[in-house]
């Protein structure tokens, strides 16, 4: 699917979601952990049902795409975020970034409950 049409359907039928992005701290050798924070990045996406490219042998439970445009989102979304919104928490499998002229137009994200 082209990248304009990808955009129209954020345009027409995105909702508010949230990427969550887990990053780890220092480790502190006397509590035996490292702490762990979240930062939360609001924007407008659109959620689809996959139907086509399965394979049939790795089928997880809710596997979807999220179309996400870069616009104001203020960081790259990257494999085991998680993204919530929908009444739901998904994490993310794969990372296709779309270009169009050497300017990033969205990113497809595969994503499984």
């Amino acid at each position: 699917m082209r990248a304009y049409n990808l955009l129209k359907l954020v345009d027409r039928y995105g909702q508010d979601l949230t990427l969550i992005k887990s990053t780890t701290g220092s480790y502190d050798p006397a509590t035996g952990s490292a702490t762990a924070t979240n930062d939360n990045y609001i924007f407008t996406g659109y959620m689809y049902d996959v139907q086509e490219g399965i394979n049939l042998t790795d089928i997880r439970r809710g596997s979807r795409k999220c179309i996400i445009p870069p616009t104001n989102l203020g960081t790259v979304p990257d494999d085991g975020d998680q993204i919530s919104g929908s009444g739901d928490v998904v994490s993310i499998r794969s990372v296709i970034t779309m270009y169009s002229g050497g300017t990033v137009v969205c990113y497809i994200c595969e994503v499984s409950e």
